[in-house]
């Protein structure tokens, strides 16, 4: 009985330090993450691969504004993007921009372009990604 009673309190605390290490203060995932569809030109947040991301608008083909739920950081931890192939079209890939001057999207939200493989200067709205940004 004793052994029992010495493993469940175990089991417990690994419980409390895997739910605290998984999350930050306010109950707040460790990061956010979005899955964007293109969607045919109208890009959209597939609701179910995203979390603290509200919206996301096209600035121009292949190049998408996201806007952060309150309090999320997107102006300073490092993003990253990778194209996702369900929602493809095309291949290619995505990268995250950080433009100082805020010239496609407003200073609060993340930008991600979107290029096709060949030629990698030109942007499409045919491929999908994800995005996950680490929050502190």
């Amino acid at each position: 009985m004793h052994r029992l009673f010495v493993l469940l309190i175990a089991l417990t605390a690994l419980a409390g330090g895997t739910i605290a290490w998984a999350s930050s203060p306010g109950g707040r995932s460790a990061s956010v993450y979005a899955l964007v569809d293109p969607n045919g030109g109208s890009p959209r947040l597939v609701a179910a691969h995203t979390e603290g991301f509200i919206a996301v608008s096209a600035a121009a083909a292949g190049d998408y504004c996201l806007t952060p739920a309150q309090g999320v950081d997107v102006a300073d931890p490092a993003a990253v993007a990778s194209e996702e192939a369900f929602y493809s079209n095309v291949v290619g890939f995505p990268v995250v921009r950080y433009d100082p001057t805020h010239a496609n999207c407003t200073a609060r939200q993340l930008e991600v372009k979107t290029f096709v493989d060949t030629p990698t200067t030109e942007l499409s709205d045919q491929i999908a990604f994800t995005v996950v940004v680490p929050q502190s």
